[in-house]
């Protein structure tokens, strides 16, 4: 017998040896110690350390940590610092965004002079017939009235220029960009999109709404492929900077083909959800090369059913006050081919992500979603709404009976609402950026910032969010105040939510075992300062995969 139970010790030993020889997979190859960690799972309970094994998170805790690590562990002192997991951002345009970074810059003009002076500054060292684009002009900064194109013809009568209105959805064109274009007076409103003229002379003013901006647009040449990487690699970084890990980008086939050529140096996550007239192309991708990774997913087709409230070119069932010969339009060619579209996606297990922020606009692609689930009865398909903004009684109660998920922006209830009640009045005022009416019904509310319609950053959307004071100050108390959320709850939108949007919940959106090391630290612990202090809070660092994107400290 003792025999035996001697045979089996060292049996024992020697299996024992081996597994120690060939490495213990409970041990982590980092570990961050000292952490004020919000996991995304409890909203009050603190974590201390989060361990790294691979690109995965092997275990998040508080206490010891010891049975974790080895001599060959790294381990990063967090200093007490306020971890979240890696911010996801539901809605940009990445690569034109970032490719606004080297274009000219209108956001903060006050007025026509200011406009005027940044060409004259921005177009001085420009080669003839090099285009000016870019622009994130807002008329409301100097009274309401639109720029025409006599305010920039003489100074850039060497440059074809299209710049944009913050929005997107309208655009200052001058006589140059006009003329390549073919457009002058007799040149008739295409479908969808209006070519403003002078109501004296019929001359276009330069201002082009929804689809006829198109018109000037398509004749800008594209990009050099040395260009498109340089512009991808420094807009990667600028997102790592503000704590994002993620992406949802409403992009171009273009844009997406770039991400696929340059994958092996994607620096974060990007779920790319191209423009809808390429929706056969990308069921036959899918088909032949499935959904994609967790690295780059292109599973979503994005769509566009109106303009927006700036423009007032969003659809709306009543037209508006400050202008009643006009209710907004509807941008869609074929609404017949349209519905033929979401059929087939819906067939394809392709998710629908549609652009709506007028109340009509709203109300008809909801319809248009409950008939497809009501006639092909399809799971977990999880449609998006792109900013949801102003919506009926209706609109509210079916975005949570057929599980719609609602993509806002939160910071547009700071900045668009300093003047949306010229618009439209204050019954559906009240029913626009409704945050908490979705939370507490379990709506997977989700949030991003349609960048560069609004900042790029998460923490200036999550002040939004938990304040609503209007940039204007008129609103100290906030606006609609009813509707504020908790930091915690805003956090989470910017998370957890975001990742169930991107059918990714089993990988990303909170801390945990198991999912991937994606995490952003903080400078300060956003949900016990004043809220107001949230806008000079700032990223320290920014983990992806268990990999350091973004250092402060190395700025």
């Amino acid at each position: 017998m003792v025999c035996i139970i001697k045979r089996i010790t060292q049996i024992l030993f020697f299996i024992n040896f081996f597994l120690s020889s060939c490495g213990n997979t409970d041990i982590a190859d980092k570990i961050y110690i000292n952490g004020n960690i919000f996991s995304g799972i409890s909203k009050t309970n603190r974590l201390e350390y989060i361990a790294i094994k691979d690109d995965k998170i092997l275990d998040i805790g508080i206490g010891s940590y010891s049975h974790l690590i080895n001599e060959h562990s790294e381990i990063i002192d967090l200093e007490y610092n306020f971890v979240v997991p890696g911010f996801v951002d539901n809605h940009t345009h990445f690569i034109s965004s970032g490719t606004s970074l080297m274009t000219i810059n209108l956001h903060d003009c006050q007025n026509k002079s200011s406009f005027i002076q940044q060409f004259k500054y921005y177009g001085k060292d420009l080669a003839v017939d090099e285009w000016i684009t870019g622009g994130n002009w807002d008329h409301e900064n100097w009274g309401g009235y639109l720029p025409n194109k006599d305010w920039i013809d003489e100074i850039t009568k060497n440059n074809p220029v299209l710049v944009s209105r913050v929005d997107g959805h309208m655009a200052l064109a001058n006589s140059y960009a006009l003329s390549i274009s073919g457009i002058n007076k007799g040149t008739l409103n295409p479908k969808g999109g209006i070519i403003d003229k002078d109501p004296i002379t019929g001359e276009p003013t330069g201002i082009l709404k929804d689809n006829a901006i198109l018109l000037v647009s398509n004749n800008i040449p594209e990009d050099s492929e040395n260009k498109k990487k340089q512009i991808l690699s420094n807009t990667m970084k600028y997102a790592a900077s503000l704590g994002l890990t993620q992406i949802h980008d409403m992009c171009t086939w273009s844009d997406l083909e770039l991400y696929r050529k340059n994958k092996s140096s994607l620096t974060l996550r990007v779920y790319a959800i191209p423009w809808y007239t390429n929706w056969k192309k990308l069921i036959n991708l899918v088909k032949s090369e499935g959904y994609g990774d967790d690295i780059l997913r292109w599973s979503g087709i994005k769509a566009m059913i109106d303009g927006s409230l700036g423009s007032r070119t969003a659809w709306m069932h009543k037209p508006y006050l400050d202008d009643s010969s006009t209710s907004g339009l509807l941008r869609l060619q074929d609404t017949i081919i349209f519905k033929q579209m979401l059929d087939s996606l819906y067939d394809n297990k392709i998710q629908v992500a549609v652009h709506a922020i007028g109340d009509r606009a709203n109300d008809w692609i909801i319809d248009q979603i409950i008939s497809i689930n009501n006639n092909k009865k399809y799971s977990d398909r999880r449609p998006r709404i792109e900013h949801a903004q102003h919506l009926t009684e209706k609109a509210i109660k079916n975005i949570k009976k057929y599980s719609i998920i609602p993509s806002m922006q939160p910071y547009g209830c700071i900045d668009d609402t300093r003047w949306m009640h010229k618009r439209i009045d204050s019954t559906l005022m009240s029913r626009s950026y409704i945050f908490k009416t979705f939370l507490d019904n379990d709506v997977n509310l989700t949030f991003g910032s349609d960048w560069n319609v609004t900042p790029l950053n998460p923490l200036q959307g999550i002040y939004a969010a938990v304040t609503r004071k209007t940039l204007d100050g008129s609103n100290p108390n906030g606006w609609y105040r009813n509707q504020k959320i908790s930091v915690e709850d805003a956090i989470i939108c910017y998370t957890k939510n975001n990742a169930y949007a991107g059918f990714q919940e089993n990988q990303l959106g909170t801390l945990q075992n198991g999912k991937y090391a994606d995490f952003a630290v903080l400078s300060k612990d956003i949900t016990s300062i004043n809220p107001d202090s949230i806008l000079s809070t700032y990223v320290l660092k920014t983990i992806v995969g268990g990999k350091e994107i973004f250092n402060y400290k190395n700025k």
